[in-house]
């Protein structure tokens, strides 16, 4: 990842005079009376002292005013615990719940207010689990893969009982999982991923829910036997993740080629008959599928060809082209970007940076924000994250109805780098600023 070059930092060093630096401070318990949060998207904020908060102990940032808890501490304990991903929905719809990951045990399912755990749950043979949105406090997940039946479930968190309520036919075998855990559409209607069946071949489905059968069906071998050809240097590509437009349209595939030829990029499907529709990116950067106020699908990611030079966030639109949508820019970043969430309200997402300030601070390092697709920003909080594995990348995610924000982080401790990571959730309640 580029950072900041000499000249850049000359550059900081003006903006740093011009629109003053903000002082390093800290404080826990009530807000001071002279907290006010930053709105300043040039201005650069240092990262201030603030110790590491017990569990459930409410803190508040220094440098944006938002209350904020630690919601374990399994990284004590030679563990890490986190929300799964920024494109996973955490929270139940009506914010009771929350879904984390844990490397102790697998699932876990936290009450909210308390962060207690919800006891009695056999989550040791659940794949891909999501919040199943017609019923809040429901989860919907596919079975263990341990024999060749595959099966899709629902799991009630306060009645403690498993339902299967699908199970595919033969010749599917087992759900591949790491590709098949984005999010439902929001109502629930459908969901996708890709399986394996008995003859070798994965296929990328569509699941219509609510009347439990199977939409489209695209054995990825055929696809590479008819429209796609196969990469000269590496083959047969395989998708890197498959779900659902938000509002139920489409079904979306994110494959790791980029390019404008089929199989390639970000694509969109026909639900129902598999047909080709478009694609919405060349590209496979991070970023997350959304709905704008007017009820238009887009899909936020880190643009790399701004006209700037700059790295820049920016929106296409589904379904997309035959080669691609064009991206409405919204802001320019400083190579910093790292993961979006756009699971929350119409016309917001949430965006994670990364921070190196061995070569100085800049503006939105390390730093969670809210990015509106009208361009504006919202300063959150700075997650205080190493980033030095995988499971310590903050991959924060958004509340259904934008109040809440959970976030991964070691707090600065840099445990288990060699180990993907080691640390806890941390929860920001927006509504309390």
């Amino acid at each position: 990842m580029q950072r900041l070059s000499g000249i850049r930092l000359a550059v900081v060093g003006l903006i740093v005079l011009l629109a003053g630096f903000l002082p390093a401070r800290a404080f826990q318990g009530d807000p001071p009376l002279d907290c006010v949060p930053v709105d300043d998207l040039d201005l650069i904020v240092a990262q201030g002292d603030l110790p590491l908060p017990t569990v459930g102990e409410t803190v508040y940032d220094p440098a944006f005013c938002t209350p904020l808890r630690r919601v374990s501490d399994t990284s004590d304990r030679g563990a890490f615990e986190t929300q799964e991903y920024s494109q996973l929905g955490a929270f139940s719809r009506d914010n009771a719940y929350v879904l984390l990951l844990s490397s102790e045990e697998g699932y876990v399912v936290r009450r909210l207010d308390d962060f207690s755990r919800v006891e009695g749950l056999e989550t040791g043979t659940w794949n891909a689990a999501r919040w199943y949105p017609p019923q809040p406090h429901t989860l919907i997940h596919f079975d263990s893969n341990e024999d060749t039946t595959l099966r899709v479930q629902l799991t009630r968190v306060d009645e403690l009982t498993t339902e299967t309520i699908f199970t595919f036919p033969a010749p599917y075998e087992r759900v591949i999982v790491n590709a098949s855990s984005d999010e439902l559409a929001d109502d629930g209607s459908w969901l996708a991923g890709i399986a394996n069946r008995s003859d070798g071949n994965w296929v990328i489905f569509a699941l219509d829910i609510a009347n439990r059968r199977l939409g489209a069906q695209l054995p990825i071998g055929d696809l590479y036997a008819t429209d796609c050809a196969p990469d000269p240097e590496w083959g047969e590509v395989m998708p890197d993740w498959v779900g659902v437009s938000p509002l139920g349209n489409y079904l979306v595939v994110q494959w790791v080629r980029d390019g404008t030829t089929r199989c390639s990029g970000l694509e969109t499907f026909d639900l129902q008959t598999g047909d080709f529709v478009g694609r919405v990116y060349d590209g496979h950067q991070h970023g997350d599928l959304g709905v704008r106020p007017d009820g238009t699908e887009f899909f936020m990611t880190f643009e790399l060809y701004h006209p700037s030079g700059m790295e820049a966030l920016g929106v296409r639109d589904l379904p997309g082209t035959m080669t691609a949508s064009e991206p409405e820019y919204l802001q320019t970043l400083d190579w910093i970007g790292e993961h979006i969430s756009c699971q929350g309200p119409p016309g917001v997402c949430l965006v994670t940076t990364t921070a190196a300030p061995e070569n100085g601070w800049s503006a939105l390092e390390g730093e969670v924000f809210l990015q509106y697709t009208d361009g504006r920003i919202e300063r959150l909080a700075q997650h205080r994250s190493s980033s030095c594995g995988y499971w310590v990348q903050p991959r924060a995610s958004l509340s259904y109805d934008g109040r809440y924000v959970i976030f991964a982080s070691d707090w600065g401790r840099s445990i288990a780098c060699d180990d993907l990571g080691r640390g806890d959730p941390f929860v920001l309640d927006l509504a309390a600023r």
